[in-house]
């Protein structure tokens, strides 16, 4: 029996020995063993980019290998033909945050990069792209890189930071005091916006205008554009005549697209929710803002003669609603959801408690909701200071604000 025992003693000696052994052998090596190849869009392939009919554009490679059979993640690199991609024109992770061997890029995105490498409106050229694999510190592009032929649409591609209008058709008479456009983004789920729309919420009456990239009349970048006869937007000095009726409109020029749209605003009102009751009427002031001055509201109780059958607290939320073109009634809000516990923007929280001056400070953007907003969503609530007080209300569509705004205060 002793030695039986003294035998498995040292057969588990022996084991832990050699298991020891194996660990101390075994090394971690995260190197970059083997690059893959590009396979699509294949080599000198030509792409006519289409901002308004197009795909999206696919590229795809062959997985790389590290020598641990670790996990590779992969960043695609466009340059200039004949660069070495030390200086990329554009970068990003592949899909899947860089764990995919595929890319997907919208046209709009393939019409910037076309830009950056120089290809002009309406004219063909070639920009390279190739694939860096990283595995841990290993950084590694693939062996042979790709060259793609891009044939650009009409428009722009790089985009200045605003874009502004003046003339007698406007609200300005000059380029120091022109009309100014900001481009806009996407915020809230039902937006889709493309890069390169720009924006302004302005008078405009029969006359003649000019559109400029910036408002700084000896900057030696500044660039004069038009509206041509079929409405596409075209460089060059000459005036551009506005023959709509004179009124308040939403105008968004799509210099991707290169084209511009006149939308009319009309009839601001701030209602309440509950009862849908009107309790101001916003006419525009100029500067593009929209405002009244005799508001006045009391918040709805159950005893409250105008309240809704199904009341049962005090309530006091409200938005706007507006005309937008011929009579279609759209709305103007917050960022909350309908239970206002949430936001609708990413990166903000809902904030469900009557203001107080405690409320962050992007309480107060107004958001284009669009004429199918849900019926709750988007609201505000009044502060307790404004209840049976009359106040002042405006709606300011700033474009050099960081966001569209309004303002309450009380007489």
């Amino acid at each position: 029996m002793k030695t039986i025992l003294k035998s498995l003693l040292t057969l588990m000696v022996l084991s832990m020995t050699l298991v020891s052994c194996d660990n101390d052998d075994y090394t971690l090596d995260p190197e970059i063993a083997l690059t893959g190849s590009l396979e699509s869009p294949g080599n000198n392939e030509t792409i006519e980019i289409d901002l308004e009919n197009g795909d999206n554009i696919i590229f795809s490679w062959t997985p790389a290998q590290a020598n641990d059979g670790g996990t590779i993640l992969y960043t695609i690199k466009f340059d200039r033909p004949g660069g070495d991609f030390s200086d990329p024109l554009y970068t990003s992770p592949s899909d899947n945050g860089g764990g995919a061997t595929t890319f997907t890029m919208s046209t709009s995105r393939m019409n910037i990069i076309a830009a950056e490498a120089g290809i002009q409106q309406l004219e063909t050229g070639d920009v390279a792209w190739t694939v860096e694999a990283s595995s841990s510190y290993f950084r590694e592009n693939f062996t042979e890189p790709s060259t793609l032929s891009l044939k650009r649409p009409e428009g722009l591609a790089i985009f200045p930071e605003y874009m502004y209008v003046y003339g007698s058709a406007t609200e300005a008479s000059d380029i120091p005091s022109a009309v100014a456009f900001k481009q806009i983004s996407n915020q809230l789920p039902n937006d889709n916006f493309q890069p390169g729309v720009f924006e302004s919420v302005t008078r405009l009456s029969p006359g003649e205008f000019y559109i400029v990239n910036g408002n700084n009349a000896s900057a030696e970048d500044l660039t004069h554009y038009y509206i041509n006869s079929e409405g596409k937007i075209r460089s060059g000095d000459d005036p551009t005549t506005f023959d709509m009726e004179e009124g308040v409109y939403r105008v968004r020029m799509d210099l991707a697209k290169a084209t511009i749209s006149f939308v009319e605003i009309s009839n601001i009102q701030l209602y309440i929710l509950a009862n849908q009751a009107v309790k101001a009427d916003l006419e525009y002031v100029g500067n593009h803002t929209f405002e009244a001055t005799n508001a006045y509201f009391e918040f709805l109780t159950p005893e409250s003669p105008d309240a809704p059958d199904w009341l049962g607290w005090e309530e006091e939320r409200y938005r706007y609603q507006f005309q937008l073109g011929d009579g279609q009634v759209s709305y103007l809000g917050s960022m909350h959801n309908e239970a206002m516990n949430g936001s609708l923007v990413p990166g903000l929280e809902g904030y469900n408690g009557r203001p107080n001056g405690g409320e962050p400070e992007y309480y107060n953007n107004v958001y284009f909701l669009g004429p199918e907003a849900a019926y709750w969503q988007g609201a505000w609530k009044f502060p307790d200071a404004l209840n049976g007080a009359n106040f002042t209300v405006r709606v300011v569509f700033d474009p050099k604000a960081e966001n569209y705004y309004q303002e309450l205060i009380q007489e």
